[in-house]
């Protein structure tokens, strides 16, 4: 994004994405940047299955996001996730991020745009 339309509009879109995710998950979960352009969310209590209907409802809302450039071009963006369910796919935040890691880029590497789930690939 940042090499078609910029460093500011790319900036404006991650924090519009993190103002969004901000909005979509609760007090006691964790939404936090991670590096560049990836967020991490814990939700505290949550199953897999809910953790998956909670993060497809957030890809439908962010895939109806318009941007718009100085020069009036319009554009929208999607995301890309792994998820991870504690304690099935690990007990310590080293495993955690490495299996979501391997999930996000199987995400990735088969079309972007979707969330997978590690051990679906």
């Amino acid at each position: 994004m940042n090499d078609r339309y910029g460093h500011g509009m790319g900036d404006m879109v991650l924090k519009q994405f993190g103002s969004l995710l901000r909005q979509n998950f609760r007090n006691e979960d964790v939404v936090m940047r991670w590096g560049g352009e990836e967020f991490v969310v814990g939700l505290y209590g949550a199953t897999c299955q809910q953790s998956m209907e909670r993060l497809n409802i957030l890809l439908r809302v962010w895939r109806q996001q318009k941007f718009v450039t100085d020069t009036g071009v319009s554009f929208g963006s999607t995301f890309s996730a792994g998820l991870v369910e504690y304690p099935k796919s690990g007990t310590n935040i080293e495993t955690l991020y490495r299996q979501m890691d391997a999930a996000l880029y199987q995400a990735k590497a088969t079309g972007r745009n979707k969330i997978v789930i590690v051990g679906d690939f």
